[in-house]
C-alpha cells in the first residue's frame, strides 16, 4: 500500500508546481480560488533590518523570516474515490460493493505561527433529482425568499464548528540568529462559507432539498453534495453531525463505514503508530466467533421453540400452587394503607362533592369481603401461565440472554472502536440442508433439547433445565415463597393504578366531552370495583411472569455463558490450525468445529478475493470485481457509523488529517522548519 502522505504531495504536485513559499502567497483577499499566484507578500521588516539579518543569518533564513503575517493557498485535489458495501443483496444476503466520488477542495492559511485555517466556500444551489438518484435538470440559484438559503447558511456554519478545537499542527522550526530549536503549536480552524450565486467563486457544490422532499427516499441518500432539510426516519444523526461527516468529505477525509477486511486491514496499519503490532489476527477471531454465533442464534431459538409444548405443561402444572399464594399475597396486599388510600384518592377526586364521603365505605368492602369473592388473583394468574404467555416470556428471555453473545465494539489501539455487522447470509447459513446448517441443525438440538422431552427430569439440556423449575416451588425457601409477596404484588398494583390515573388525566381531545363526576353510590361501587379488580388482575400477571422470568434468568445466563466460552475455545482452536488440519480436530463436539471451520473459510475466502485492493477496492484504475461481502466493519468515530449520543459519535483520528497536513508542509512550510505533524483531540 502506498504511503498516503506521499500519494497526497504527489497529487499536489501535477496542480501546482513547487515554489518557495514567498511566490506562492498573498496576504489580503484572493478573488480567485484555482491556485495561482495572485501577488507578492509584504515584508514586515524595513530594508534596513533587512540587510541586518542576511548580514548576521544569510538570505534563506531571512526570506522565512519576512514571510508575511497571513499566507493563503488554494488546495484542489484530484477527484476522489472510495468504495462501500453499504447495501445488500436479496437474493445471497450478502453486502455489495458500490463505488462513490469525493472532489475535495478548498483554501488554507496560515497566520504566522498563531495558527492555520481551513476554509472551503460552498455553492448551495437548487437541482432536481430522479428516482434512481440522477439529477434531471441543470443546477440554478435558489430563490433569496427560500427558507434553504437561511437553512444552509446555519447547517454550514454548525458543521465546520464541530470540527474546531479538534486539531493542532505540531513542528519545529530553527531560530535563524541563534539556530535554537524551537517548538511550534499551530491550532487549525475550520470553516465554511455559504455562497448562492451561479457566477460566484466557490470550492464545492451542495445541492439544498426543500422541505417536501425526503432523504433516504428512493434515489434521495444525504451524501458531500446533497443536503436535505428533511431527513426523514432514514437518519437519525443530529443535523449538524451529518452536515459535519458531510463536510469531512469537502476537506478530502473518507466515509471509514461498510468496510471489507481487506479495507480495515488497509485501515490499521494507515492509522497505528509506528512499530505497532497488526490487530488483524484478533479481529479475525472475533470476527469468526460473531460468525458462528449469527449462524447458530436462529437454530437455538427454533429449537427452543419446538420444545416449549413440554416446557408449558412442565409450568402450568404448578398454577393451583401458584394460585393458592397469589391468592394470600394479593388478599393482603389489596386491602394494605397504600393501595386504600391510592383507591380513595383517586375516587374521591372522580365524584361530586356528596357522593365523596362514601368513598372510604366503598373502597373498604371492594378490598375485602368482594375482592375474595371475584377472585381477581386466579384470574390473573390464569392469563400468565396460559401457553402462549409462557412461549412468550421464555422466548424473550432467551433471546435477550443470546445477544450479550453478539459484543458490541471492539476497541483497537491507535484506530478507536470498531463494530463487526454480520450479513444475512451468515445467518441463512445456518438455516437449510447445507453442511453448515445441518451441522448447526445438530448442534441446536443437542444444546437445546429435542421436542417431547421425558417425564422423568431434569435433563442435561437447556428446555431439561427450564422444565425442571417448577418442581423446586414447593419447596420452603423457593422463589414462590420469596418473590410472590404481599409487598410485590402492593407495588404492582400500585404503579397499575397510577399509570390507569396518568391515562385519565389527560385533557379530552377537542369537541369531546370531559368524563362526569361520580353523582351516584352505583356508580362510585361499579368505578371502585373496576379499578380493584383490573389492578389486581394485571399485578397477579405482573408477579407471575417476574416469578418465571427470576426462575429462568439464571440458567439462561449460565447457558449462554457457557455456550460463549465453548464457541470462544472452538474457534481459538480452529483459527490457530492450519486448514488441512482442521478434520482431525478431536473437539468436544463436532458440530461447532464444522460450523467455525465453515465461518473461517468464508472469511478466508472474502480475503483472499480482495487481497491487494486496499482502502477503495473500485477505485480509479482497478479494474477487479472484488466479491461480496457476508461481514463489514464499521469505525465509530465522525467519519465511520456511530449510533446518535454515543461518545464516539465525533471522535476523530490524527491520519484522518494526512492529506491536509501534506499541502500544508508542501505549501506553507517557513523556511528552517520541519514538516509539521498533527495532534488530535
Amino acid at each position: 500500500m502506498p504511503d498516503f502522505d506521499v500519494a497526497r504531495r504527489t497529487a499536489a504536485d501535477e496542480i501546482a508546481p513547487r515554489l518557495e513559499p514567498a511566490a506562492r502567497i498573498e496576504a489580503g483577499p484572493q478573488p480567485a480560488l484555482d491556485g495561482r499566484c495572485l501577488g507578492r507578500p509584504r515584508p514586515a521588516f524595513s530594508p534596513r533590518q533587512v540587510i541586518a539579518l542576511q548580514r548576521s543569518a544569510g538570505n534563506r533564513a531571512v526570506r522565512g523570516i519576512v514571510r508575511p503575517v497571513a499566507q493563503r493557498v488554494a488546495i484542489k485535489d484530484p477527484k476522489m474515490t472510495e468504495t462501500l458495501y453499504n447495501t445488500e443483496r436479496g437474493s445471497t444476503g450478502k453486502a455489495t460493493a458500490k463505488k462513490f466520488e469525493m472532489d475535495p477542495a478548498y483554501e488554507m492559511t496560515r497566520t504566522g505561527d498563531t495558527g492555520a485555517a481551513v476554509t472551503v466556500r460552498i455553492q448551495f444551489l437548487n437541482q432536481t433529482r430522479d428516482s434512481q438518484g440522477a439529477y434531471s435538470d441543470k443546477a440554478k440559484e435558489i430563490p433569496a425568499s427560500d427558507e434553504r438559503r437561511a437553512w444552509a447558511k446555519g447547517v454550514a456554519e454548525d458543521a465546520a464548528k464541530i470540527w474546531n478545537g479538534r486539531l493542532t499542527l505540531v513542528g519545529e522550526g530553527t531560530n535563524p540568529v541563534t539556530k535554537a530549536t524551537v517548538k511550534k503549536r499551530l491550532p487549525l480552524t475550520f470553516n465554511s462559507v455559504a455562497v448562492f450565486g451561479l457566477n460566484e467563486p466557490y470550492h464545492n457544490r451542495v445541492i439544498v432539498y426543500p422541505k417536501k422532499i425526503v432523504a433516504g427516499s428512493p434515489g434521495q441518500p444525504i451524501d458531500a453534495g446533497n443536503w436535505y432539510m428533511n431527513k426523514g426516519t432514514s437518519y437519525d444523526g443530529d443535523d449538524k453531525l451529518i452536515a459535519a461527516h458531510e463536510y469531512g468529505h469537502l476537506i478530502g477525509i473518507p466515509d471509514e463505514y461498510s468496510q471489507s477486511n481487506e479495507q480495515l486491514n488497509a485501515l490499521f496499519h494507515q492509522a497505528a503508530p509506528a512499530n505497532a503490532p497488526s490487530a488483524m489476527a484478533a479481529i479475525d477471531r472475533i470476527t469468526v466467533e460473531r460468525m458462528v454465533f449469527a449462524s447458530l442464534a436462529q437454530r437455538l431459538v427454533r429449537q427452543l421453540d419446538a420444545t416449549m409444548p413440554t416446557i408449558s405443561r412442565a409450568f402450568r402444572a404448578q398454577r393451583t400452587l401458584v394460585k393458592q399464594k397469589m391468592a394470600t399475597a394479593a388478599a393482603a396486599a389489596v386491602s394494605s394503607a397504600v393501595i386504600v388510600n391510592e383507591l380513595q384518592s383517586q375516587l374521591t377526586g372522580a365524584s361530586t362533592t356528596g357522593m365523596a364521603a362514601n368513598v372510604s365505605d366503598v373502597v373498604a368492602r371492594d378490598t375485602t369481603t368482594r375482592f375474595n369473592e371475584v377472585l381477581q388473583a386466579g384470574k390473573g394468574v390464569e392469563a400468565g401461565f396460559s401457553a402462549r404467555a409462557l412461549a412468550h416470556e421464555i422466548r424473550i428471555g432467551y433471546i435477550s440472554a443470546l445477544r450479550t453473545l453478539r459484543g458490541g465494539n471492539v476497541a483497537v489501539a491507535g484506530l478507536g472502536n470498531v463494530s463487526i455487522g454480520i450479513a444475512t447470509s451468515v445467518r441463512k447459513s445456518g438455516i437449510g440442508q447445507g453442511a453448515t446448517a445441518q451441522a448447526a441443525g445438530r448442534f441446536a438440538k443437542s444444546e437445546v433439547g429435542p421436542p417431547g422431552l421425558p417425564k422423568a427430569v431434569p435433563d442435561s439440556s437447556l428446555a431439561g433445565q427450564i422444565s425442571a423449575l417448577p418442581g423446586t416451588w414447593a419447596a420452603a425457601g423457593s422463589l414462590l415463597e420469596t418473590g410472590v409477596t404481599p409487598e410485590a404484588f402492593a407495588t404492582a398494583m400500585l404503579g397499575i393504578l397510577k399509570s390507569a390515573a396518568a391515562a385519565s388525566a389527560t385533557p379530552p381531545p377537542p369537541g369531546a366531552h370531559a368524563r362526569p363526576k361520580l353523582a351516584t353510590t352505583r356508580a362510585l361501587e361499579d368505578r371502585a370495583l373496576r379499578m380493584v379488580s383490573n389492578a389486581a388482575s394485571g399485578a397477579a400477571r405482573q408477579v407471575a411472569a417476574d416469578l418465571i422470568d427470576a426462575s429462568i434468568a439464571p440458567i439462561m445466563t449460565v447457558s449462554t455463558a457457557d455456550l460463549g466460552a465453548r464457541m470462544s475455545a472452538e474457534v481459538n482452536r480452529v483459527m490457530t490450525t492450519p486448514p488441512a488440519g482442521i478434520p482431525a480436530l478431536g473437539p468436544a463436539d463436532p458440530n461447532m468445529a464444522a460450523v467455525a471451520a465453515s465461518m473461517k473459510a468464508t472469511l478466508d475466502k472474502e480475503k483472499a478475493a480482495t487481497a491487494g485492493t486496499g482502502r477503495d477496492p473500485l477505485g480509479a484504475g482497478n479494474k477487479k470485481k472484488v466479491a461480496d461481502q457476508d461481514v463489514t466493519y464499521d469505525y465509530q468515530g465522525l467519519m465511520g457509523s456511530t449510533p446518535k449520543d454515543s461518545p464516539d459519535e465525533k471522535a476523530l483520528r490524527p491520519d484522518q488529517f494526512n492529506p491536509i497536513v501534506a499541502h500544508f508542509n508542501h505549501d506553507l512550510l517557513a523556511s528552517g522548519e520541519t514538516p509539521f505533524t498533527a495532534e488530535v483531540k
